[in-house]
Parts: structure tokens; sequence; C-alpha cells
């Protein structure tokens, strides 16, 4: 062996590490291994970037207690790559509370072996190169490595190859290179992997890349987020849902046709809920925000995103300033929306009537989505038979990292508290622009 690459790191400098937690991945000319920590610690130095390669026994970090005192090591460590020719291993440098803290080639044989031991048995029984993840993924969904084609280094196999050779084993899907903290912030951001440019080592993306693309994405002005049904959400998102009283159905259908045919035929069910919701965000601040870089985000303003279908897709136009704006001023913002208009929005309310959508909605990084659905029915007594009564639902998707479920259940009640008052609502907004 001549040359060892570390291919990704999975912990970064200054980060505490508990025995047994894989660090980095490394790729030998014949296998792929995964170094471990040996003991408790603070990943303290990185010397070796992702996609770079050095000779055997090269150090590629150091690994210590975060009161520990490095300064020998790191000068050994400096030493030994400035001048370093070939040796057999690659390795962390790893101190010890029982020894001096210096780079022993012991120590590196240690931590050496458990990044190549299991690899190189493998590689005497098989020619297929695989990371130790793909061969356990492989193992998950029973899928025969020798019938995946590697897209990884050297033509190697990756999780994401295993994952993408299942189906119906005839078609694969292309594989995303990108680190897990990039697929996480891509997440986040709603930003779409495949539209970005990876920098990283044999082009992977980089959590920075994803970062340079959602702020490409702002300063453009292009559509920021689209809003998506998923039938299938991810774990992060629940539903809430609640029937509204009567009283409030009631108020709420009566005032949109009340404003129509008083002095606004311009006006629909959307603009009077758009009132609605802006009072019950300023009661409960907490929905009105979005859910980025591991943090819950108010916002002052709200900025909401009204949601329409199109050919079988949802589109979205964001209304800026909601709290500020009269019911005239709302109608008039709304009719000169385009499908997917620009602005990032801090909440999202849609018309189940002009979405039929019956999957969760949700529209990352926003941490809440209301769905109003006025189109149902109730039979109540009424003498000796029925009548029938509209039936009004409202739905919130919420994210669990920002939103619990107590607090989704207060803000349903407090909607449609507010939604009793509509009339008075609608009014008041117009006071408030005077």
């Amino acid at each position: 062996m001549e040359q060892g690459t570390v291919l990704e790191w999975f912990r970064e400098s200054e980060d505490d590490v508990s025995e047994g937690d894989k660090l980095a991945e490394v790729e030998s000319e014949k296998s792929i291994g995964e170094v471990e920590a040996r003991e408790d610690g603070v990943l303290r130095r990185i010397y070796v970037e992702e996609g770079k390669s050095v000779p055997p026994g090269t150090p590629i970090g150091i690994l210590a207690a975060a009161d520990t005192d490095i300064s020998d090591l790191e000068a050994e460590a400096e030493a030994e790559i400035d001048g370093k020719t070939e040796t057999e291993r690659d390795t962390i440098a790893d101190p010890s509370d029982t020894e001096d803290d210096a780079v022993t080639a012991e120590t590196q044989s240690a931590a050496s072996a458990r990044s190549s031991a299991a690899p190189a048995a493998a590689e005497e029984t098989t020619e297929v190169k695989a990371s130790p993840r793909a061969r356990s993924r492989a193992e998950e969904l029973g899928v025969d490595l020798m019938s995946v084609e590697g897209t990884g280094p050297m033509d190697s196999i990756t999780e994401d190859d295993v994952e993408a050779a299942v189906g119906d084993g005839t078609e694969r899907e292309e594989s995303i290179k990108a680190s897990p903290r990039a697929k996480k912030r891509a997440e986040e951001a709603g930003v779409d992997l495949t539209s970005v440019e990876g920098t990283g080592p044999m082009d992977s993306i980089t959590e920075d890349d994803v970062e340079a693309a959602a702020e490409a994405t702002r300063e453009s002005g292009a559509e920021v987020r689209q809003i998506t049904p998923e039938r299938t959400a991810s774990n992060r998102f629940e539903r809430a849902t609640a029937v509204a009283d009567p009283s409030a159905g009631t108020a709420l259908l009566e005032t949109t046709e009340a404003v129509r045919s008083a002095f606004e035929e311009r006006v629909t069910s959307i603009d009077v809920l758009l009132v609605v919701a802006s009072a019950a965000l300023a009661d409960r601040p907490l929905m009105n925000g979005i859910y980025a870089e591991s943090t819950h985000q108010l916002r002052e303003s709200q900025d909401i995103a009204l949601v329409t279908e199109l050919d079988d897709e949802l589109h979205t136009g964001v209304v800026p300033n909601v709290e500020e704006k009269s019911l005239t001023e709302i109608v008039d913002t709304r009719e000169r929306l385009d499908d997917d208009s620009e602005g990032e929005p801090s909440f999202t309310l849609a018309n189940a009537a002009k979405t039929d959508s019956d999957g969760m909605l949700v529209n990352p990084p926003c941490v809440a989505a209301l769905e109003f659905d006025a189109t149902g029915q109730r039979a109540v007594p009424e003498g000796s038979g029925v009548d029938l009564r509209p039936l009004v639902t409202a739905s919130l998707t919420y994210d669990t990292r920002a939103i619990d479920e107590s607090e989704a259940d207060a803000f349903l009640q407090r909607f449609f508290e507010r939604a009793e008052r509509a009339s008075e609502l609608v009014l008041e907004s117009y006071r408030g622009t005077e």
C-alpha cells in the first residue's frame, strides 16, 4: 500500500466523541474502512481533509481530552506529516492518560487495526469493493453487491448505490454524493440536491455548497420554497385536525358573502381566512416562523404563503406583511400574485377546495401550514327532519422540532375562536391601516 485517502469525516474539529464513535472513512488500494475513537475525548485537530491522500501511518488528526496539552503531539504529528514517506497504515494520533502525550507506532497500529481489519478480510473472499455502510445496507435490503454498479472512489460501491439498486432490479436512480451534514442542511433549507454543484472530494456536495445554493436562490428572487403534498411525510411532521363550532363556520362563510355583496365583489373565502389567520398568529406567535440552522426562528412580519393547484401541482405565492393590510389590500395583493412568486414565507395557508390534497401539506422551512376545508356538510336535527349545515374543519401540519402537540391544538382552538369574530376582524383590518 502506497497511499491512503480520507473519503469522509463523520465528525468536525472540536466535536465531542465517545469510544467507538465512527470518526472517518478511509480507503486503501484494496479496501475501505472506518476509523473509530478508541476512547472518549474531543477531536482536537484534523490534519488530512476529505479527498486528500497520504502515505500509510500518517497522522490524520488528534483525539484528546479537552483539557489535555497537545502541543507536543501537534509538533510531532506535523513533523511526521512533513517528513512522511512510507509506513503501513493510516491512523489518528491518540494520546493516553497513562502514557506520554506522543504519537507512538503502537498507538497508530492499534487505531489502524480498527479501520482496516474488516475490509481487508472481506477482500480475501470477494472482488467487490464496498464501504462498510454499503455492505450493511445491502445485507438489510437483500441486495447482491455483485450486481451493483459502484459510483464511489475507484468505482467502489456506496450506500447510495445500494439503495438506488433497490426496486425492479433493472433501473437505478442517479446517486447524489453529499455529506451527511449537506443532506441535513438541504432538508432544513428546502434545497434540491440535484440542482447543487458539488465542490467537495470527487465533486461531492458539501454543507457550504448547500448554503451557497440557498443564498443564491434568495438573492435571485426565484422561488424560495415549493410546497409539496407529502403522502408519506418524514417523521418530523405531524398533523392536528379540529372541527369548527357551527358558529365559527357560519361566521366565516357569512362574512365572506356579506363583504362580497356589500362593497367588495372580488373577495374570496381565502381573503377572509388570511385576516383570521393573521389574528390567530398574533395570539400564538410560535407558529409564525421557520426552522433553519437547527433553530426555531420567529418572524415579526406575517408573510403568508397561499397555496393553489395547477396541473396537479401545488404552487405558492406569498402575501407579505398580512398583519399590516386591510382586506382590500389583501385582495389587491392576492390578485397580483404569480404562481410561485418570490418571497420567503413565515406561515402557509391553503383552502382544501382549491388544492384537492389528502396528505399532509408541508412547506419547509415554515414550521406550520394550515389547510382549511369548508366543503363538508353535517346533518343537524330540525323539527321532524334534518337540516344540512356546513362542516368546517382545519388541519395544521407542524414541524415537531419547533412545535409540540399542545401548541398545535392551542393554535387551532384560537383560530376558530377568532373565526367567530370574522366580521369584526375584517372591520378592524381597515381601522388598523388608517
